[in-house]
């Protein structure tokens, strides 16, 4: 039998195009569920929890609930924070408090360390919750899953932009280096890949974190690709680093995980064109957040596979099932076809899934076909309308839960 009270559900990390769709799908499922009283959005991820800063879902317009499933970023707020134990006991203060007896944690590898974490301390307490895991990162280095929702959209955006921005260096006839994000992966580099139509096409070099070569053998293929094509347009990992040396980072500092702030590999690689003789004048771009959070660019499955696993979240809690992650599982490329599953959080928590070497081509500067049978369905059709050519969406009202516990004095 189902627990009886309330749930809860927190984002995290960088937000995505399709994250609020996963939201929305959890929040549609627990309408559905009787034991499930009230659905309650920590603000800011688990900084609301901890805050007891807390907004009731159910209380929100259903029409502009149902809205967000096409809207990027996170509606609800989002933080990334790495629970130490006082922290952790003070979420189960507040799920205690406010009988919150379901918790859905919807993030990345880091997000899912903290969800385990949680559901560790849930399963060794006096109070009865069943914790799950939603994926989502643009980055796809989530292992079990297949992908990651928000990565196809992210795709999609990436490997619009580079054909873009190529058409304006085939223009000028003028290398063009493009910064992509991704962290230690290189899925979304990769991903660039997927818009292209024939060998003109840009990228016409992509470099990997999983596959590096060395700074000889990436002069001699920018060098060789600029003069058989007139033109150069590369794109490059933000975890990339040739053979032998480091990554480039945009400081020394690092997040509350403990990872590097990379950065900046896109403008050293154009540097080196010019520095080499290669061209006289070469330009950087990095993508950005749009990356995250270009809606025009929503994938149709991944805002599909986002609202459901989102539904599905609830309903395996509801049917009492904790400690979990929820998982989408190819069955085939072509008829595209996938089934909703579940992994063990440890199995994923603070773990990386790396692009196969295997799918790099020989070279180690571009993909080969099973990637691209891996990639052309996540980023094919697309998976939002605006009515008059731009987009609006509405905000949520957000109707607060009062606080019933002392204010919240940060763990140093």
């Amino acid at each position: 039998m189902a627990l009886s009270g309330n749930a809860c559900i927190a984002q995290s990390g960088g937000p995505t195009i399709v994250i609020n769709a996963s939201m929305v799908g959890a929040v549609d499922a627990a309408r559905d569920v009787s034991e499930i009283q009230s659905f309650y959005g920590g603000l800011n991820g688990l900084k609301g929890l901890l805050n007891e800063e807390l907004t009731n879902l159910f209380r929100e317009d259903p029409e502009v609930v149902s809205a967000l499933k096409y809207c990027p970023s996170a509606a609800i707020g989002t933080s990334r924070l790495k629970p130490k134990d006082p922290e952790r006991a003070r979420a189960m203060e507040v799920f205690r408090r406010h009988n919150i007896r379901y918790f859905f944690y919807n993030g990345g590898n880091d997000t899912q360390l903290a969800c385990h974490l949680i559901s560790e301390l849930a399963q060794t307490s006096d109070w009865e919750m069943q914790v799950v895991g939603i994926p989502k990162t643009i980055d796809n280095d989530l292992e079990v899953t297949d992908h990651c929702p928000g990565f196809p959209s992210a795709a999609r955006y990436a490997a619009a932009a580079v054909q873009f921005a190529g058409r304006d260096s085939e223009a000028f006839g003028t290398p063009h280096v493009i910064e992509i994000m991704g962290r230690n992966v290189g899925w979304l580099t990769a991903a660039a890949w997927a818009g292209k139509r024939d060998e003109v096409d840009p990228p016409h070099l992509v470099y990997l974190p999983e596959r590096p070569v060395t700074r000889a053998q990436f002069l001699e293929d920018a060098r060789e690709a600029y003069k058989r094509y007139g033109f150069l347009v590369v794109a490059v990992s933000e975890g990339f680093a040739f053979e032998g040396e480091e990554q480039t980072t945009t400081s020394d500092k690092v997040d509350t995980f403990g990872h590097a702030r990379l950065g900046g590999v896109g403008s050293a690689l154009s540097d080196l064109l010019e520095a080499e003789g290669i061209c006289s004048r070469s330009r950087s771009d990095k993508l950005g957040n749009l990356q995250r959070c270009f809606g025009w660019a929503t994938s149709k499955i991944d805002i599909e596979e986002a609202y459901e696993v989102g539904r599905r979240a609830v309903l395996k809690a509801a049917n009492g099932e904790t400690d979990i992650m929820v998982t989408i599982d190819r069955l085939s490329d072509d008829p595209y076809k996938t089934a909703i599953g579940d992994t063990a959080l440890m199995s994923v928590a603070d773990k990386e899934k790396r692009v196969p070497v295997e799918w790099v081509n020989a070279a180690g500067n571009g993909l080969t076909e099973d990637f691209m049978r891996y990639i052309r369905p996540l980023v094919s059709g697309s998976g939002v309308e605006f009515g008059d050519g731009l987009p609006h969406w509405p905000r949520l009202t957000k109707h607060m839960v009062e606080k019933q516990l002392e204010p919240y004095t940060p763990a140093k």
